[in-house]
């Protein structure tokens, strides 16, 4: 994900957990994406203000 800036902050700091993906186990590739997916749906909804 280098070099793809989305213009907001936060939704770049949550993606840039998926680049170290690689150096987890593929055990724990599920719970990570799963977590950023919620993380962002949450976030580009509008549900994580307040």
């Amino acid at each position: 994900m280098q070099d793809s800036r989305t213009g907001d902050a936060e939704v770049d700091r949550m993606l840039e957990r998926l680049d170290g993906l690689t150096a987890r186990p593929v055990v724990e590739h599920v719970q990570v994406v799963e977590q950023v997916h919620r993380e962002l749906e949450a976030h580009l909804t509008g549900q994580d203000e307040g």
